[in-house]
């Protein structure tokens, strides 16, 4: 039988997800084209960020290498329907399905190494990956990149396809945290706490974590399909190890181990790459003098740091009230009375 406190969390997070669709579904009706565009963006980034938040949120083994899968499942769309002129559905399904396969051969090589040395070979197949996009000019446009992605007509405007992102997006996301709360979201969370453990109860440590690798990076190819539709096709920086960092700092900002936190940071660093630059072309100087600040001071992210205060401003209240009602209570007036009327016969 559920609780009464784990049946109003469950009503808040209802009312707040109802009112965050409203607002999604009537964005296009208030603002400009521009702002449509930026915040299908921010949806497409998050996306992104929350599929690299499955190796280390939920899994803990860190990875490098996403900015070249993001790589692979926008340029799987765009040569697809530029190169072979194959139908947008086809494309855009074969877009993450490409992108997990290769992600599962990348986690097979990398997986038996850990930590920082996973890391750095992750980063070194993003390279790789970025190294053939640029010399297979034939194939790929080479620094020119693709373009002419022709969508169909239902998403062809910017107001259908920041729908079409966005439902897209919803989707991913619930299959996400439906994922981690289902009995493989707390395997992997125990592989994340204590592998040795794990490993000890007979857990096979490298098979879930390849699989973590391999969903991981399914995501992460959705997302670099979306991209490729919203830019009408696919660019070369889009997979450097440059843009690997993306998802890193966009989940430190918002906060790596809440749910929600890569979804805040993803809004939030778009937010600054957009405006800052328009104040002072220093934007790289601002970002990091950002980044350095959070870590000492917020170093949950700003959502986790945010909860945890809420947390700790309820709890303090909780006993606070709890205080109260001892001393209000029956016996402790009767201990007060008689102590009371001892005082006054002495």
């Amino acid at each position: 039988m559920n609780s009464p406190a784990f049946n109003n969390q469950n009503r808040w997070m209802i009312i707040f997800l109802a009112v965050i669709a409203v607002v999604l579904a009537v964005l296009p009706l208030l603002v400009k084209t521009s702002i449509i565009r930026l915040v299908t963006e921010v949806a497409i980034l998050a996306l992104f960020a929350m599929a690299w938040n499955l190796t280390l949120g939920a899994t803990g083994i860190f990875s490098f290498g996403h900015g070249g899968l993001f790589g692979i499942g926008m340029y799987t769309l765009a040569i697809m329907m530029v190169k072979f002129s194959i139908p947008f559905p086809i494309a855009f399904v074969c877009a993450p399905v490409f992108t997990g396969l290769a992600s599962f051969i990348i986690g097979l090589v990398c997986i038996r190494l850990t930590g920082l040395y996973f890391a750095i070979l992750t980063l070194a197949f993003s390279q790789l990956i970025w190294s053939f996009i640029w010399k297979a000019r034939d194939l790929t446009g080479g620094d020119d990149g693709i373009s002419g992605t022709t969508l169909p007509s239902f998403i062809n405007s910017p107001t259908d396809l920041y729908y079409f992102v966005i439902l897209v997006v919803a989707v991913a996301i619930f299959m996400i945290w439906y994922l981690l709360r289902s009995p493989l979201g707390f395997t992997l969370n125990t592989l994340r706490e204590n592998p040795i453990r794990a490993e000890a109860i007979g857990l096979n440590v490298a098979k879930y974590r390849i699989l973590a690798f391999t969903l991981s990076g399914l995501f992460a190819g959705l997302a670099g399909g979306l991209l490729a539709m919203y830019m009408r096709g696919a660019y070369v920086e889009f997979a450097s190890v440059a843009y690997c960092f993306d998802p890193v700092f966009i989940c430190i900002i918002g906060g790596i181990w809440v749910f929600a936190g890569p979804i805040v940071g993803a809004f939030i660093w778009l937010a600054l790459d957009h405006y800052i630059p328009m104040i002072t072309e220093y934007w790289p100087l601002i970002a990091g003098i950002i980044l350095i600040s959070l870590v000492l001071f917020m170093p949950m992210g700003v959502l986790g740091s945010t909860l945890g205060w809420w947390r700790h401003q309820k709890l303090k209240k909780s006993e606070a009230l709890s205080r109260l009602s001892a001393s209000l209570s029956p016996a402790s007036l009767s201990s007060t009375q008689q102590s009371g009327k001892e005082e006054s016969i002495g």
